[in-house]
């Protein structure tokens, strides 16, 4: 397996991620799944940190200005241009169109650049209003990426890893139970968020993935997910809601990923046509995180016109954008392949 992670996609990866995505457009549809979204809500936003873990490699003779380059590149870029775009269609819907140009949402320009939900966590006492507020809630997620994938490689290029990223780790603990205050671009939590990536370079590393076949293992994971999960309680990242304690969120993240991988692997060799078809998924969850709240306005409102119920509606807004932003995603993505050759 290890000669293939270079020159072939990891379909079980892919598996996961689409996974998470899924999780992430049934959470924002406001689908309640009974166990379905409560514990798929353990691990629909670690599985792409643990999956970037997996991922990760130290490219020798790569500087670190490099590095910074290639993740903007793939995620500042991408937040920044459907940021902008997000906030000029709400200017000119809310503001332009209803002949007030001045009105020049200032509240949601300042969110974008503090790329957080909210200033506080949610228990916070006082006024604390939605900072992303043009249908680009999700995107914190790729400023929290982008740091994470900074963070960690500054601690993969220090002599001591493993106290650095303990560190990191316990000032992320520090500052969640000292403080309500969430820090822009996820500051606050990105150490964190780091532990995940270790534990997928880790799971790489020591090549593990033959242990996701094993019973004894799974059952082992299946124990500690659902424990955590149920002793932990719901969970929010993106508003610093890590359930009642934070080990246990990193247990319950970690354990729910790999679990969701082992599923990719059984499918991979029982099923092949379902998961070639989520890989599709899986290769696309950045322009599905993009934009998926954006498209959901227009499919609930055609959903509603025809007369749909309320739990048409949803599955419609959900399968919609699923099906639209892979298709879109793939398009795009395959005739920039032709424009290279």
């Amino acid at each position: 397996m290890g000669e293939k992670r270079e020159d072939k996609r990891l379909l079980w990866l892919d598996f996961g991620k689409a996974a998470g995505i899924l999780i992430v457009l049934l959470v924002h549809a406001q689908c309640a799944l009974g166990a379905v979204t409560f514990y798929g809500g353990m691990f629909y936003m670690p599985v792409f940190f643990v999956a970037a873990g997996y991922t990760y490699r130290q490219r020798a003779g790569e500087s670190f200005g490099d590095f910074i380059k290639k993740k903007a590149k793939r995620l500042l870029v991408p937040y920044l241009g459907s940021s902008v775009f997000l906030w000029l269609f709400f200017w000119v819907k809310d503001s332009l169109l209803m002949g007030n140009p001045v009105d020049l949402k200032w509240l949601s320009v300042f969110g974008i650049f503090y790329s957080r939900n909210q200033m506080y966590t949610v228990s916070y006492p006082k006024e604390n209003p939605v900072l992303l507020d043009v249908l680009n809630a999700p995107l914190w997620f790729l400023t929290a990426l982008f740091l994470t994938y900074l963070w960690y490689e500054i601690v993969q290029r220090s002599k001591k890893k493993m106290l650095w990223l303990a560190a990191g780790a316990a000032a992320s603990l520090l500052w969640h139970y000292c403080t309500e205050l969430l820090l822009p671009w996820s500051l606050d939590a990105v150490p964190y968020f780091a532990c995940f990536m270790a534990a997928g370079e880790e799971f790489r590393e020591r090549e593990l993935e033959k242990l996701l076949g094993e019973l004894w293992f799974l059952g082992i994971l299946v124990v500690v997910f659902l424990f955590s999960s149920n002793l932990n309680g719901s969970v929010n990242l993106s508003l610093g809601n890590y359930g009642h304690f934070m080990v246990l969120c990193l247990l319950s993240g970690t354990a729910g990923s790999l679990l969701i991988f082992a599923a990719g692997m059984w499918l991979e060799k029982r099923a092949g046509w379902m998961i070639r078809l989520s890989s599709l998924v899986g290769q696309q969850t950045l322009g599905i995180l993009c934009f998926h709240m954006f498209l959901y306005m227009f499919l609930q409102t055609a959903a509603r016109l025809l007369g749909c119920q309320e739990g048409l509606t949803k599955a419609v807004m959900v399968l919609g954008s699923l099906i639209v932003l892979t298709a879109a995603g793939s398009f795009i993505h395959e005739k920039q392949g032709r424009k290279r050759e």
